[in-house]
């Protein structure tokens, strides 16, 4: 285990998923590590959550327990505080500590395998290749009509081609049946595209920011080839953004763990079948930092406005698909509400309204709209496919589309918290 002597002189917390748990007639929390560098959690009493705010990279250990002490803290041991900062560097939860050069490491030996591992085959949907396809086939089955059109629902006088789509990036399992609508309406509209851009949301990356890979994405049922080419050129006008360091690739674990784009992909490849077509996939860092009034527009990021140009250039010479892999709004105590979300009650009516107010904007392929309509409530419903979808309807210049798909997914054991879901096709 750490000890004093091999700790940094002022530790720093990464990111952490945190729950807060009662345990035999204690409170305790619950630290996880976002990015699974470590599959264990670790325990910490709720009396040394002060100690832990401060854990921030501008402290020394002593100046650590004096903000604890002047916030009320309840006095500890030098021998507890030290076991607790041990603890957090030996399951690599300090930015500062081990972490650093186990994350060097795994990048190198993700970067130095074949291709990117599907991390939830196994877990999240089965990973033999005909119990894969049964199961997809089985949300899929109530869509699949052999003339089945993804424009059967606009006005027949408008001449419009398929240029992108929205879907979700939930576990199968709860989003099952958007996704097989969304994917079997489109399939006939995918067999000739010969790239596709596919948009995630990088649910540990800050952003504006778009992270890349050159690794290929596998699924159990087959493996598109990522466009390096297109990945070069993309890396080196982000390398230009001297706001944050190696912007295309200082992120780039995140795609290894990562499941919004890996699970589009899933039925991305079963919507195919073998397909000479390449991907280009992009993880879109929070946009949390642009909804506060006076933040700079995305529009004006340099870098990634010429990196949207590109995309539409390349995507006059070539059949392109831009695809959004994005949910929409989280909601209930699940999330950190107060109130309580069960079904059929006036909050989830309340919700509903909104994301179709999203989906709308979405469909006239109004991503201003979009965006404003997100910030006007201060993203209180925490649309997790923001980055994505305003990033999508940019580079994809649509006017028109269709949703549908959409669902409330049961977020809690009690059904009070929940996950909203929507697919669209959308055309221009």
């Amino acid at each position: 285990m750490s000890n004093s002597s091999t700790l940094p002189d002022r530790p720093e917390l990464r990111p952490l998923e945190v729950n807060r748990i009662a345990h035999e007639g204690s409170e305790y929390f619950v630290l996880k590590d976002p990015q699974r560098l470590s599959d264990e959690s670790l325990l910490v009493p709720v009396q040394l959550g002060a100690y832990l705010q401060n854990v921030d990279g501008t402290k020394t250990v002593e100046e650590i327990v004096e903000a604890a002490l002047s916030l009320g803290a309840t006095p500890v041991t030098a021998e507890t505080l030290d076991d607790l900062l041990g603890r957090l560097d030996d399951m690599l939860l300090l930015s500062n500590g081990k972490y650093v050069a186990e994350l060097d490491q795994r990048i190198a030996e993700y970067r130095d395998a074949p291709f990117r591992e599907p991390a939830l085959a196994g877990l999240a949907y089965p990973a033999e290749v005909d119990d894969l396809r049964g199961y997809l086939d089985g949300f899929a089955f109530p869509y699949m009509v052999d003339d089945a059109r993804a424009d059967d629902d606009l006005p027949a006088d408008l001449d419009v081609e398929l240029k992108a789509i929205i879907s979700p990036h939930i576990d199968f399992e709860r989003g099952g049946d958007s996704y097989g609508m969304i994917w079997e309406q489109v399939r006939h509209e995918l067999q000739d595209v010969e790239l596709f851009v596919v948009f995630g949301t990088d649910h540990n990356g800050d952003g504006p920011r778009l992270t890349l890979t050159n690794q290929n994405y596998q699924t159990p049922l087959g493996e598109l080839e990522t466009d390096t080419e297109l990945v070069d050129d993309i890396a080196r006008i982000l390398a230009t953004d001297d706001s944050v360091a190696d912007h295309a690739f200082a992120n780039e674990f995140n795609h290894a763990n990562e499941h919004s784009i890996e699970l589009a992909s899933v039925w991305l490849h079963r919507a195919i079948g073998n397909s000479n077509a390449k991907m280009l996939p992009i993880l879109c860092g929070s946009f949390g930092s642009l909804l506060d009034d006076g933040a700079p527009n995305v529009d004006d990021h340099p870098q990634i406005g010429q990196v949207i140009r590109l995309l539409q250039s390349v995507a006059k010479d070539r059949k392109t698909l831009f695809v959004a892999a994005a949910d929409l709004a989280h909601v209930g105590p699940a999330f950190g509400d107060t109130e309580l979300m069960p079904k059929d009650s006036d909050g989830r009516r309340s919700v509903q309204v909104e994301d179709e107010n999203l989906l709308d904007s979405i469909t006239q392929g109004s991503r201003n709209r979009f965006l404003e309509h997100v910030k006007s409530n201060e993203d209180q419903y925490r649309i997790c496919g923001l980055a994505p979808i305003y990033m999508t309807l940019w580079a994809a210049d649509v006017t028109t589309g269709i949703s549908n798909g959409y669902q409330q997914c049961q977020a809690d054991e009690d059904d009070t918290s929940f996950v909203s879901i929507a697919g669209a096709a959308l055309f221009g």
